[in-house]
């Protein structure tokens, strides 16, 4: 692993469980620092068996483990616990998501880790935290999202709530948390600062990031409500000039979504010859996406086409950025995966991605019985 990335000399140990915690983890390990992901030696992350394997290692989990160490730990037993506890001494950072008590059960509750590690940064994430009336309940993504106010927001005024199809609780938790553990850092290295306990919800960062709902129920004596394509929160607000999105389809199957406003619906009229969303529809189901978006873009229109998996795989720009990357592993030869974010101006090359098969660094441990190794 290349010791590139502003995270270089962290040590990190990771007893994460499918999305949030190893989320916080992958993030760290983007940006160089060292993860050790610790797991159950019969079974592994559930990850591991999820999704399709065209190459018998599944799919995602050549995306959600790269570029860590993976090894296998029985924390039920003393002897492995006690290895346990020697990576502890030697981290940095610990994250986990396990339902609250459950490490506190097994003797390794935040006492326990920080007397081994006075400098240790703890980040927890759980489904409603590790205080409160709900704390000892499972975690879900999705009853996160339904705690945060995203869901009233989400669709069409006459229909039922939406969900977001893919893990959002989830991965803005990891998030938030690989925030907090900078954070942490910060203050035990230049302000004194010794072991800290982080305790983050999976609906918290949502509701947080949904911060004007309340501003906007006080102002209007409602919360605010789901309107489609477009902005519940400003669009259509007193004060705020009139402006919506209008969905269109173009003739190779392709869809984007257009912005109207008072300044655009001259510019609308004149590539189209109406001024009516009918007529802007009609006029992109006569144009291919390329074309069209070069005639938007010379008519100064604003719009988005709506991207998926494979069209970003194929699209040159985001090739370009290094949104999208190969996976340079020859059984995910024909995989693209998300590139590292944030970048920086000094980045160097991107970092392969590791084998990934529990105990394969069994030298990371301390001396003892090898773990084992699922292939």
């Amino acid at each position: 692993m290349s010791a590139a990335g502003p995270l270089a000399g962290l040590k990190v140990v990771e007893a994460g469980l499918v999305i949030a915690g190893p989320f916080c983890g992958s993030l760290l390990a983007d940006q160089g620092a060292q993860v050790i992901k610790v797991e159950r030696p019969d079974s592994g992350d559930p990850v591991r068996q999820m999704g399709p394997a065209p190459s018998g290692v599944p799919l995602w989990w050549g995306v959600a483990a790269r570029d860590k160490h993976c090894v296998g730990l029985d924390l039920k037993d003393p002897a492995e616990r006690e290895r346990f506890l020697t990576l502890i001494e030697e981290a940095d950072v610990f994250v986990e998501n396990y339902r609250p008590g459950v490490l506190e059960r097994l003797g390794l509750g935040f006492d326990v880790l920080s007397a081994r590690n006075p400098r240790l940064v703890v980040m927890s994430v759980s489904g409603f935290g590790q205080s409160g009336p709900y704390g000892k309940r499972p975690g879900f993504g999705k009853i996160a999202e339904c705690f945060s106010g995203l869901l009233p927001v989400t669709g069409a005024p006459e229909e039922t709530p939406l969900f977001v199809g893919f893990s959002l609780a989830d991965t803005t938790a990891g998030l938030m948390g690989a925030m907090a553990i900078n954070m942490a850092l910060w203050h035990r290295d230049c302000a004194g600062g010794r072991a800290v306990h982080i305790d983050v919800a999976l609906y918290e960062p949502l509701l947080r990031m949904m911060e004007t709902q309340f501003a906007l129920m006080a102002a209007t004596g409602e919360p605010p409500r789901r309107r489609g394509t477009n902005d519940p929160y400003g669009w259509g607000a007193p004060g705020v000039p009139e402006r919506w999105f209008v969905p269109v389809a173009m003739r190779d199957g392709a869809e984007a979504f257009v912005l109207v406003d008072g300044d655009s619906r001259p510019r609308i009229r004149t590539l189209t010859g109406g001024d009516t969303d009918e007529a802007l529809q009609a006029w992109a189901a006569t144009v291919d996406a390329d074309e069209a978006a070069e005639q938007l873009r010379r008519h100064g229109i604003e719009a988005g086409r709506v991207h998926d998996g494979l069209s970003m795989a194929g699209d040159a720009y985001f090739r370009a950025r290094g949104d999208v990357i190969a996976a340079p592993r020859p059984e995910f030869s024909a995989m693209a995966v998300p590139g590292r974010v944030p970048r920086r101006s000094d980045r160097g090359a991107e970092r392969a991605f590791r084998p990934a098969a529990i105990g394969e660094d069994d030298a990371m441990l301390p001396a003892g019985r090898q773990s084992e190794t699922i292939s």
